[in-house]
C-alpha cells in the first residue's frame, strides 16, 4: 500500500521537479557549510567566528521568515522559489571569484553566508507550502517525508564531497555548488509551465483576512509545542553541531576527508531515519518522533563531546542523525499536514522564525567555547538544551492536563 502511495506521490505533476530542487539545494547547502567552516577556521582560528558564520546562514529566518511566510500565502510561491535559487547561485559565484583570486577573508564568507541565509528564508516556507499544494491529503505527509529524505541525502553527501574537495580542489568548491544551483534555477523556471495558481486559493472573510494568522495558529497546542521544541533545538542543539570540525581537530586529529565522513555520519543517520519514518500518518507517533528525535540528538552531541575515539564519534553522530530525522521530518509533516492551505505559508514562516533563533545559540556556544575548550563548550550547551527540553515538555503536558480538566491555578 505504501509503495503505491510512493509511486502516486512521485508521479504527481510538479512534485518531481520540486523534489529535485530540494535535493540540489540541500546538497549545496551542507557542502558549503563545511567548506566555509573549514576555511574560516583556517583563516581566523576562532571558534566564535565559526559559530557566527553558522548563525548567519539562519539569521534571515529570524528577521524575515514570518514576513515571507505570510507573503507566500498571497502570491505565487514559484516566484519565491526561483528568487531563492538565483540568490544561491549569485552568492556562490561571488565566493568562487574571491577564493580563486586569493583575496577571500573571513568577513567575505560571513557576508556570503548571510546572503545564502536570505535565499533559504525564501525557499523554506514557499517550497514546502508548494509541496502541500501539489499533493492530495492522503499523500501530503508522505511527500514531506520524501522531501526530507532527499534533504538528508544532501546532509550526507554534501560534507563527504566537501571534505574531498577541501583536500584537493578547495579553490573550486564554490564553483561546483554554483553549477548545481544553476540547475535549480532552470528547474524552477520549468515549474511555471504547471497550470494553476499555487498559493492561497481560499477566500477568507474580510474580518478573518485582516486578523493576525499567528493567533489562529498558536491556539493549537501541537503547533505551540512544535515552535517551542524548535526553539530549544535551534538554540542549544544545531549550533553545537557547527563545532564538530573544531572538536575533531582538537581531539581526533583527522584530515579533511575523514572530517567529511564524520560530519556525513550524521547525514547518514538522518537519511536512514527519514526513509524509515516517511509517510507515518499516526498523529501520536508523529508527535513522539518529533520530541524524541530532538532529545536524542542533544544526548548524542553531549556524548560526542566526551569522545576521543574516531569510530565512537562516528557512531554517536550517526545516532544523532537518527534523532534529527525524527525531529526535522515530523516538524514539517505536523505543520503542513495539519494546517489549512491558506495558512500553510504563514505557519511555515513562523516556524522558520523559530529556526532563526540559532544565532542566539551560536553566540552562547561560541562564547563558551572561547572561554573554555570547544568540547567543554559543546558539553555545557548540550546539557542546557536537555534541561530546557525536560522543563518545556513538562510544562506543555501540565498545560494540557490543566486545560483538559479545567483546573485553576
Amino acid at each position: 500500500m505504501r509503495d503505491l502511495r510512493v509511486v502516486e506521490t512521485y508521479k504527481t505533476r510538479g512534485f518531481k521537479s520540486v523534489w529535485t530542487i530540494g535535493t540540489l539545494n540541500s546538497f549545496c547547502r551542507y557542502f558549503e557549510v563545511l567548506v566555509s567552516t573549514v576555511v574560516i577556521f583556517q583563516i581566523s582560528g576562532s571558534a566564535l567566528v565559526v559559530a557566527i558564520n553558522a548563525s548567519l546562514r539562519v539569521a534571515p529566518l529570524l528577521l524575515f521568515g514570518w514576513i515571507i511566510g505570510r507573503i507566500s500565502d498571497s502570491i505565487e510561491r514559484r516566484y519565491l522559489m526561483l528568487l531563492s535559487s538565483i540568490i544561491f547561485s549569485v552568492s556562490s559565484l561571488v565566493a568562487f571569484i574571491l577564493m580563486f583570486s586569493g583575496v577571500i577573508t573571513a568577513w567575505h564568507l560571513l557576508i556570503i553566508s548571510f546572503a545564502s541565509g536570505i535565499g533559504w528564508s525564501l525557499e523554506f516556507p514557499s517550497r514546502r507550502s508548494f509541496i502541500g499544494d501539489l499533493l492530495s491529503d492522503k499523500n501530503r505527509s508522505l511527500g514531506i517525508g520524501l522531501d526530507m529524505m532527499s534533504s538528508n541525502i544532501g546532509r550526507l553527501a554534501g560534507p563527504v564531497i566537501a571534505g574531498l574537495t577541501i583536500d584537493y580542489l578547495v579553490e573550486f568548491s564554490f564553483l561546483f555548488s554554483m553549477s548545481l544551483y544553476l540547475v535549480s534555477v532552470i528547474i524552477s523556471l520549468s515549474l511555471f509551465n504547471l497550470e494553476g495558481r499555487f498559493a492561497s486559493n481560499v477566500q477568507l472573510p474580510k474580518e478573518q483576512a485582516r486578523s493576525n494568522p499567528f493567533r489562529l495558529l498558536i491556539s493549537n497546542n501541537m503547533y505551540r509545542t512544535v515552535l517551542v521544541v524548535t526553539v530549544v533545538f535551534n538554540v542549544w542543539g544545531v549550533p553545537t553541531f557547527s563545532m564538530v570540525p573544531v572538536i575533531a581537530e582538537n581531539l581526533l586529529s583527522i584530515n579533511a576527508t575523514l572530517l567529511g565522513i564524520l560530519v556525513g555520519a550524521e547525514g547518514a543517520g538522518s537519511l536512514l531515519g527519514s526513509i524509515a519514518i516517511a509517510g507515518v500518518r499516526n498523529r501520536k507517533l508523529q508527535s513522539f518522533l518529533f520530541i524524541f528525535g530532538a532529545s536524542l540528538f542533544l544526548v548524542c552531541i553531549f556524548l560526542f563531546s566526551l569522545s576521543e575515539i574516531y569510530l565512537l564519534s562516528l557512531v554517536l553522530l550517526f545516532f544523532g542523525g537518527l534523532g534529527i530525522s525524527g525531529f526535522s521530518t515530523m516538524q514539517s509533516v505536523i505543520i503542513v499536514d495539519r494546517t489549512r492551505s491558506d495558512l500553510r505559508g504563514s505557519a511555515l514562516g513562523y516556524l522558520s522564525t523559530t529556526i532563526g533563533t540559532q544565532p542566539i545559540g551560536a553566540l552562547n556556544v561560541g562564547f563558551t567555547c572561547s572561554i573554555f575548550l570547544p568540547q567543554i563548550g559543546v558539553r555545557i550547551s548540550a546539557i542546557e538544551g536537555i534541561v530546557f527540553m525536560i522543563l518545556l515538555i513538562s510544562a506543555s503536558n501540565y498545560w494540557e492536563y490543566k486545560k483538559k480538566f479545567n483546573l485553576k491555578i
